[in-house]
């Protein structure tokens, strides 16, 4: 089995972007600056200030019900909740997920005996921002509320679901310098300073003084994970080839000892060499 070495997970570690889940953890974690950016631009509001930012927060609403773990959970200045989730995978995105997310926010919104009245002041926003294009009509950003179907007025529950299309990246605008940096693997190649700035402390101290090597040890151990997993597929791919060829042979020795057929016929017949066959048979004589 080939071992992989420290210096292919340091090469690896170079090459992620925002779009990856750990690294995306590890480069928001008490970064309340590039949330801020992030939620400013895609909300379109200039002046929105985070007051706190936690990644992988956990909300449940019961101790039967399923729980969430949000990869950052910010609230602004005017008390608003965001879920900012990074989604390469389409089934991870699904409406049904965002309404879950959106549900679990609200139910921990509330404390037990406050009015519902107060939700109307504690709007929550579930961001999905997506590999690919997971609605499907070619828009680099999607705003979606619940509306009254008759007229189209908009029901205003305080509940907002966005989805954000990451392979539209026109860098002519705020929002597709951003998608482009959320891919970006080099911090001289971002746009946005307070992000360029943090992928290179981030990527650079890696290879320094070991202070952000959390991540890091954690890709070692998927690494090793991924070494492992290959050795037991090898492993067991060799051993289902001695097994089927072990089963040919005996198949050849029942020919070779019932005479009916040569031996190079029956070498063809089982997937033998000639060799093997003559081998097989001097044992049976």
């Amino acid at each position: 089995m080939t071992q992989i070495t420290r210096e292919e997970i340091l090469a690896e570690f170079q090459s992620l972007t925002l779009m990856d889940d750990s690294y995306m953890r590890l480069f928001f974690t008490d970064n309340i600056p590039c949330v801020q950016l992030v939620l400013r631009i895609i909300m379109n509001k200039d002046d929105l200030i985070v007051k706190s930012a936690k990644v992988q927060q956990v909300m449940r609403s019961a101790d039967t019900s399923r729980y969430v773990r949000l990869d950052v959970y910010a609230v602004d200045s005017e008390n608003k909740h965001y879920d900012i989730e990074v989604q390469n995978d389409s089934l991870g995105a699904s409406p049904q997920r965002a309404r879950y997310n959106s549900a679990m926010i609200d139910a921990n919104i509330l404390k037990t005996g406050e009015l519902y009245s107060l939700l109307k002041e504690r709007e929550s926003i579930v961001i999905f921002i997506t590999d690919n294009d997971v609605l499907g009509d070619d828009e680099p950003i999607y705003m979606i509320e619940r509306v009254i179907t008759k007229n189209g007025k908009k029901f205003n529950d305080g509940t907002h679901i966005v989805y954000v299309n990451s392979s539209k990246q026109d860098t002519s605008t705020a929002l597709g310098k951003l998608m482009h940096d959320f891919k970006c693997a080099k911090a001289d190649d971002m746009f946005y300073a307070v992000l360029s700035d943090k992928a290179r402390t981030l990527k650079g101290s890696v290879k320094g003084d070991d202070k952000n090597m959390s991540l890091l040890g954690r890709m070692e151990e998927e690494a090793e994970l991924r070494g492992e997993a290959r050795g037991k597929a090898i492993g067991e791919t060799i051993g289902k080839a001695k097994g089927e060829t072990k089963a040919s042979e005996n198949i050849a020795l029942n020919l070779i000892k019932a005479g009916k057929l040569a031996l190079d016929e029956i070498a063809n017949v089982c997937s033998l060499t000639l060799q093997r066959v003559q081998e097989l048979a001097k044992t049976a004589s």
